[in-house]
């Protein structure tokens, strides 16, 4: 293959505008607010990206700072990086705003900075403590961590794997830590330097992120434990496998100091693929970079990897050292490395080695899925609304979409949602919902007739515009209602149908459903508009639900009171549970089994009806 099958463009993926925010996913990491010339104006790190970013846009009262309405009132564009936790999002927050020093963030002039764990390597007997010096001779450190108490416990950690000394100087007689099992006590000769250094040596591997085989084998012990019985023995072990845990979670942000690599994570998807590259200068994070290609024709995935790399180290800044890939991936290091060598480039590929550097390709490749959905939803926009004026046949281009949907349990507040859709984007301000008035019983079909002839009989009344195409969620049947419910009206609406588990597409004037590939953009509008119906119609069912007591269809049950009609109605009358509902789903909760098959029989005798 040559670079010119799949040209790579250096995207900023990964930002949003301010009127975009409701696509801002949960999730945790640092967001990077900027000007229209992309300055950077803040830097702050969030548990909930899309909460904490929301809360700057929302009506502020006369308490708020003034500083922050300025701000809001320049940002032009939101980046964000999504982390693993917040402990990571805490670390990269301060590492960006030192590294861009943005306007409106507290500058605190380094008064405070994060400690690390330190170990004494040029001593004899070595020794585990917090350190905040970094040029300290005959030391190596690890971290920095986000508080001096996680250090300690990461400290206590090692010290009872490893049970080496924290004492500044060694006494004449053994301490404290020694009678509760927490040093060797090499002040008094009870441990050979050998075998002292090689704890030491464990200790660092740990530090370093090598956990796996240490968690495999604590695992084995805690079992072999509990299989003979010593529960207390195996509750100290789970304890320390819990510690490890923790601290795998604050280690996948930094590397050890003078670190400069770059970790490549990547995302494909419907004839696309994303790589982004999560930057590591000086061990630490300080942003990433994203780049997307279309893939016009099938290509083995290594190639492709390959190739990027080739094109990304041309405009790379030229201070990593490596470029660091997925395991999985080995096979290309002699090719990718034999053209950097015989280009005369220092920089080298390699696999990720250890459980950190992993973690931050995972990093990596979540931030390049979400890019991924920007890109796909910007295309689809675009060819989506062409090829659904083809392919459907229609007279106008669809660039108004409604779609309705109901949901309902055993007739039981029934509602019916309708969504708007304008250049294949959610046009929220003209979403509506509808308590189901006419039906009693499950009947989709007449649920459809009755929220699609009033939803129109009310924009013929008003006087306003009809949308260019009316999607319907389900089959020829519930197509069939809409129509009737439309010439019922006498408004002539384009209106097609599509059913879920096949993805076929009804229309009124063919006998056979429309059929598109998994990968058209024009499938992927319509899937959007239905998934949206969908949640929407769900979220007002449940709301509706959770107001008051559901009308008991189980109160002529043997058995079933008002504390199990509670847990029937809170887990299981849900839209999409109740149709997969067994009968250990019922005992699982606490319901005796002959009461759980009455309640289970009457529900699927109603489904039927």
């Amino acid at each position: 293959m040559n670079g010119k099958e799949v040209p790579f463009l250096y995207e900023n993926r990964g930002v949003f505008l301010p009127q975009e925010i409701d696509s801002i996913p949960e999730s945790s990491g640092v967001y990077l607010m900027k000007d229209k010339g992309g300055k950077i104006l803040y830097v702050g790190k969030a548990k909930n990206l899309k909460k904490r970013i929301s809360s700057y846009f929302q009506k502020q009262s006369g308490n708020d700072y003034g500083k922050t309405r300025l701000l809001v009132s320049n940002i032009s564009s939101i980046d964000i990086i999504i982390t693993e936790n917040e402990s990571e999002a805490l670390i990269l927050e301060a590492n960006l705003i030192k590294e861009y020093q943005p306007r409106y963030n507290i500058d605190f002039k380094d008064n405070k900075f994060y400690p690390f764990v330190g170990i004494s390597i040029k001593e004899t007997f070595p020794r585990i403590f917090i350190s905040r010096d970094l040029k300290k001779e005959g030391c190596i450190n690890f971290g920095p961590y986000t508080s001096a108490r996680a250090v300690r416990q990461y400290i206590d950690l090692i010290q009872r794997l490893f049970k080496i000394r924290t004492c500044v100087q060694m006494p004449k007689r053994e301490c404290l830590n020694y009678h509760i099992n927490r040093c060797t006590g090499p002040c008094i000769g009870s441990i050979s330097k050998e075998e002292y250094c090689k704890n030491i040596d464990q200790a660092i591997q740990l530090l370093e992120g090598n956990t796996a085989n240490l968690l495999e084998e604590l695992t084995r012990e805690m079992k072999e434990a509990s299989d003979k019985l010593q529960f207390e023995k195996a509750q100290e072990i789970k304890e320390k496998i819990e510690a490890i845990h923790l601290f795998e979670e604050s280690q996948n942000v930094f590397m050890e100091a003078g670190v400069n690599e770059d970790y490549i994570g990547h995302f494909s998807k419907m004839g696309k693929i994303v790589f982004v590259a999560s930057l590591i200068r000086n061990g630490k994070m300080v942003g990433k970079k994203s780049y997307s290609a279309s893939i016009e024709v099938e290509e083995d995935l290594e190639d492709i990897i390959a190739l990027f790399l080739m094109e990304y180290d041309k405009e790379s800044d030229g201070r990593a050292m490596a470029y660091v890939i997925e395991p999985r991936f080995e096979n290309i290091l002699e090719k990718v490395n034999h053209y950097f060598q015989k280009t005369g480039r220092k920089t080298m590929v390699r696999v990720a080695s250890t459980d950190r550097e992993n973690a931050i390709i995972r990093m990596a490749t979540e931030n390049a899925a979400l890019h991924i959905s920007q890109i796909i939803t910007k295309v689809n926009a675009s060819e989506g609304l062409k090829l659904l004026q083809q392919l459907l046949e229609l007279d106008v281009l669809p660039m108004r979409i409604e779609g309705f949907d109901i949901a309902n349990i055993l007739g039981q507040y029934a509602v019916a949602s309708l969504v708007s859709f304008y250049a294949g984007k959610p046009d929220k301000d003209n979403y509506r919902r509808f308590k189901i008035k006419t039906k009693e019983t499950p009947d989709d079909p007449a649920m459809i007739y009755e929220a699609v002839y009033r939803r129109y009989k009310r924009l013929k009344e008003e006087n306003q515009e009809f949308p260019d195409l009316v999607l319907i969620d389900g089959g020829k049947t519930q197509l069939n209602a809409a129509l009737r419910a439309l010439a019922d009206l006498n408004i002539g609406l384009n209106v097609i149908s599509l059913a879920k588990k096949e993805e076929k597409i009804y229309t009124p004037y063919k006998q056979e459903p429309v059929v598109l590939g998994k990968n058209s953009p024009a499938l992927h509008i319509l899937q959007r508009v239905r998934d949206e119906t969908h949640r929407f119609a769900n979220t007002y069912y449940n709301a509706l639900k959770n107001k008051g007591v559901l009308k008991s269809i189980f109160d002529e049950l043997e058995g079933v009171g008002e504390k199990r009609k509670e847990i029937i109605i809170r887990d299981f009358l849900n839209y999409d549970i109740i149709k997969t509902l067994k009968l250990e789903d019922l005992v699982k909760k606490g319901i005796p089994l002959k009461v759980a098959e009455r309640i289970y029989n009457k529900i699927k005798r109603l489904i039927k009806k």
